[in-house]
């Protein structure tokens, strides 16, 4: 027990870096818990000291992330994807991810490569969204990002091999073989259960196994561990092989299918308590939370950032829950029991998930009992037949098998995937109330298996009105966000009394090198899942050049949308409608024919002009009110239509969108007087190179307080009645509320 009371103390320091709040009362806790079960003083004192150590290591600035150029590295092991490979790569006792972009170099495992290597590390995060390009690199590990160009040379010769290296070639031999067993695609799915290999996996596919809540069914995990371990036993058995030697066999094993399996958080718990317990026994005991305990102490020794995986903290907590639950339900049958377990899996991961990935399964716990015994009985066991039969090269026998078992496993997944809506956002959650939903699961576990059906409906309607209740905005009216898209525009607002939704632009279409991911699923998508938005009720797109307009599609693809608005009648409409066929997904009305128009509590003038035929002059002008504060969006329209739109409109605001992200072609005089607003807002990219916003529009905005993303990052505006907050992601020192009217200091400088 005090293994355990030494991993939650480290825990709980982590935690109060996070959230001082939910920290101590992890702290209170524990402190508790020891002092009911007759802890001694100075081990309390040992707990405090270790939860402070804790603390101070994960709030101290981290120096593994490494820029600059390395002159030399060793390929250490390969990245896989479904059409490239590249390379993890070490230097220094550091490791770096090296990709290939030109796909002319073929580096072989081991090798010492030399040259000028440049290492990138992701720029800070500019949004209020949890994704970290930074964090995601101390999880797993890596100090930096190395990537070749078809112009870079590297002097590569044979090194001699390491055992992790070894392993690495092991395992890309048996990789190929997989690969080469069968045309059929279930050999993709049989990778990703025998040695963890997600990449082969369409991101369809895992999305739909998100949707179902079975994600970790494809995860290689403890219930692989334990059937590997069957295997061998029952087949050892058969052989008459004693039983100490069957265990030392179990133990190679397990080692050897740790190295083939990456080293992974779930396969290293998994792997590492069945070998101590195997060891154990040979002493005839089983101390399994001491156990579990030392297994991830040594992962965190090896990297204290794995603490923030996902994948750790959910691991951790099914087995520690199991364990400590184990004896309520110990007395029942097989197939209940694994009913129960089924359910507190689920139930005991509930907050972890809503923590991570602001969302609540409707459907995840019947999935999991229905899909969990037919992935133990069918799936796992086949999985072991499969690799048995590819070491004998005797596959093509259960070939058509195969084929039609995981063919009609997926059509399956798919098909329930798409019948209903599986999973609710959920917004982020306060401290408070991961404090109550953690107490009301604990509550709700602990009575189910106690069978107390009262106090169980009791505990899930209070942790219903707690999660509802923890969606309502109370204190602001509408919130106006401008988001950090890089060079682009994209802005989100929220009418919280009607519930109502508005994406006004999408910003620019691109793709990370290294993954392929959007720039919507880095910026926009987060934010409005964090957001508890899962529907946007108007999409606004004032123009079609793609920084505005490049992520439609993408976002179509993801979050249901009402219909969108936009300049049918510009210029570019028709190979924009051809190429991305939009009409089909979304009602498209036309801008010009609009007029103005109410949704919820918002109301849009529509200030659109008709002058040249060009893209950023047709841009969609709208003036949006608020409550008491009005808000102009002007795209990118120039001096030509700014002319036009003083002749016609009152476009007095209290919050300018400058136009055309602070270019000089935009912010006439005579236009920036006419609108008289107290925030300009400039949505422009860091280090952009048209090096916008221009010091003219600057100068002109001077009576404004001038707000860009350039420097701010994501800002996001609070209305409530008269009063406007302002937060912004990388200026939180001068977050402000500013009544209605309240102009800027005098000075000339964008804040």
């Amino acid at each position: 027990m005090k293994m355990f009371y030494l991993f939650v103390s480290v825990i709980t320091g982590c935690i109060i870096t996070v959230s001082p709040v939910a920290g101590l009362f992890f702290y209170a806790i524990l402190l508790y818990s020891v002092h009911i079960k007759n802890g001694s003083l100075p081990f309390k004192c040992l707990l405090t000291l270790l939860a402070v150590l804790s603390a101070m290591y994960y709030k101290a600035p981290d120096t593994q992330l490494d820029g600059g150029h390395l002159t030399h590295v060793v390929i250490e092991d390969y990245k896989y994807y479904t059409d490239s490979l590249q390379y993890i790569v070490s230097s220094s006792g550091k490791t770096y991810e090296l990709y290939d972009e030109s796909g002319e170099h073929r580096l072989l495992i081991g090798s010492v490569c030399s040259g000028s290597l440049p290492v990138t590390v992701p720029g800070e995060q500019r949004n209020f969204i949890k994704q970290d390009g930074q964090a995601a690199l101390r999880i797993n590990g890596v100090s930096g990002r190395i990537y070749l160009s078809s112009t870079d040379f590297l002097d590569c010769h044979p090194g001699t091999l390491s055992l992790s290296q070894y392993f690495s070639i092991i395992r890309y031999q048996y990789m190929s073989k997989m690969l080469e067993s069968t045309k059929h695609d279930y050999k993709f799915d049989l990778l990703t259960l025998s040695v963890g290999n997600k990449n082969y996996i369409s991101p369809e596919f895992f999305d739909a196994l998100q949707k179902l809540g079975i994600y970790h069914l494809y995860v290689i995990s403890g219930t692989h561990v334990a059937f590997l371990s069957a295997v061998i036993f029952g087949v050892l058995k058969f052989l008459r092989v004693p039983l100490n030697s069957i265990k030392l066999v179990i133990i190679t094993s397990l080692l050897v299918f740790l190295f083939l399996n990456f080293l992974s958080p779930s396969v290293l718990r998994a792997v590492f308590m069945g070998v101590l317990l195997l060891i154990c026994s040979f002493f005839k005991k089983k101390p399994y939370l001491a156990i579990i305990s030392l297994s991830a102490l040594v992962q965190l020794a090896v990297n204290p950032h794995i603490i923030f995986h996902a994948g750790f903290q959910l691991s951790y907590i099914t087995t520690y829950i199991i364990l400590l639950t184990r004896p309520l339900f110990i007395h029942y049958s097989a197939p209940v029991q694994l009913i129960l377990v089924t359910v507190i899996s689920e139930l005991s991961t509930l907050v972890i998930v809503l923590i991570h990935f602001n969302e609540i399964s409707l459907s995840g716990l019947l999935l999991n009992i229905i899909f969990i015994p037919f992935f133990s009985f069918i799936i796992f066991p086949g999985v072991i037949i499969y690799n048995l039969l590819l070491f004998l090269n005797m596959t093509s026998v259960v070939d058509g098998f195969y084929h039609v078992l995981f063919g009609t496993m997926k059509d399956c997944i798919y098909y329930i995937s798409e019948t209903f809506k599986h999973r609710l956002p959920v917004k982020n959650l306060t401290p408070a109330a991961v404090i109550i939903l953690l107490v009301l699961t604990y509550s709700i576990m602990v009575n189910i298996l106690l069978l107390n059906i009262k106090k169980t409906g009791l505990a899930i309607v209070i942790f219903i009105a707690v999660i509802m209740i923890s969606q309502k905005t109370w204190n602001n009216d509408y919130t106006l966000t401008m988001t950090d898209v890089g060079q682009g525009d994209a802005f989100v607002i929220q009418d919280h009394q009607s519930g109502k939704t508005v994406l006004l632009d999408t910003g620019g279409k691109f793709q990370h090198k290294e993954q392929g991911i959007s720039l919507s699923d880095k910026t926009l998508l987060p934010y409005l899942k964090e957001q508890g938005i899962d529907f946007i009720d108007v999409m606004i797109i004032s123009h079609l050049d793609l920084d505005h307009s490049g992520e439609v599609l993408h976002i179509l693809d993801n979050i249901q949308t009402g219909s969108i608005v936009m300049n049918t009648e510009d210029v570019k409409f028709d190979e924009w409608a051809v190429n991305l066929k939009a009409s089909d997904r979304v009602k498209i009305h036309n801008s010009s024919a609009a007029g103005d128009f109410t949704l919820g509590n918002m109301y849009f003038e529509n200030l659109t002009a008709d002058t040249a035929a060009d893209s950023n002059e047709q841009s969609v002008v709208l003036k949006v009110h608020l409550g008491e504060f009005s808000v102009l969006f002007t795209g990118d329209i120039g001096l030509v239509t700014e002319e036009s739109l003083v002749k016609k409109y009152n476009l007095k605001s209290d919050i300018l969108k400058v136009g055309h992200h602070g270019s000089d072609t935009s912010s006439g005089e005579e236009f920036i007087n006419e609108v008289d607003a107290d925030i300009a807002l400039i949505s422009a990219g860091v280090n952009n190179r048209y090096n916008h916003p221009h010091d003219t529009v600057i100068k002109t905005l001077s009576g404004s307080r001038i707000i860009s993303t350039k420097e701010k990052g994501m800002v996001e505006f609070s209305i409530n009645h008269d009063t406007i907050c302002i937060r912004a992601k990388l200026d939180a020192a001068n977050d402000q509320c500013l009544k209605k009217g309240i102009k800027k200091e005098p000075d000339n400088r964008p804040d």
